[in-house]
């Protein structure tokens, strides 16, 4: 099982409240924030507490999501999508716009990743995927030493789009992850 808690230099990842809906609405009702992430538009507090009383229910065995609390706040989340029967976990992450550019993402993406192959022996491989355009995400996944897949056609989820979009699979294996720290 993945804790519940995780501790880094800057961030502390953590189970996420009921009460941190406030901070959930302050950062995703910028339609900056959410340009590649498919979320209602335009984000209301509704919204916000339906999302953060999903991620409290969530199971925590197969779907662990963190707050990213930076100074208090929860500015952001991350989660772990563990598909047990295929050895591997997917990543999902997104940071509220005012802590863009500041490597927060970076170290908290590493925390997971290495808690995740140190408490779950049985995992093979961590990927992530990001719209060919998040730029962003993309370079969290590079500086973290996760290769590229490759690129396949998608629609983000509860978007109606007149074209596909390309998005991008990373991914690293426990081996490579072991050689990189």
């Amino acid at each position: 099982m993945l804790p519940e808690r995780i501790e880094t230099e800057r961030l502390v990842l953590r189970r996420w409240s009921l009460a941190d809906a406030d901070d959930v609405l302050a950062y995703a009702a910028d339609p900056e924030w959410s340009r590649f992430l498919p979320v209602p538009k335009p984000y209301e507090r509704r919204h916000a507490e339906e999302a953060v009383a999903g991620w409290v229910l969530e199971d925590w065995s197969t779907n662990p999501d963190w707050a990213i609390e930076i100074a208090g706040r929860a500015s952001g989340g991350i989660n772990l999508r563990i598909d047990h029967q295929h050895r591997r976990g997917e990543l999902g992450y997104a940071l509220a716009r005012r802590h863009w550019g500041n490597g927060f993402m970076t170290e908290a993406v590493r925390a997971v990743i290495d808690a995740a192959f140190a408490s779950l022996p049985d995992l093979a491989r961590v990927q992530a995927g990001a719209n060919a355009r998040n730029t962003a995400s993309i370079r969290v996944m590079e500086k973290l030493g996760m290769t590229c897949e490759g690129t396949i056609p998608h629609a983000p989820r509860g978007e109606q789009l007149e074209r596909r979009e390309a998005g991008v699979i990373y991914a690293v294996l426990r081996e490579e992850w072991e050689e990189i720290r």
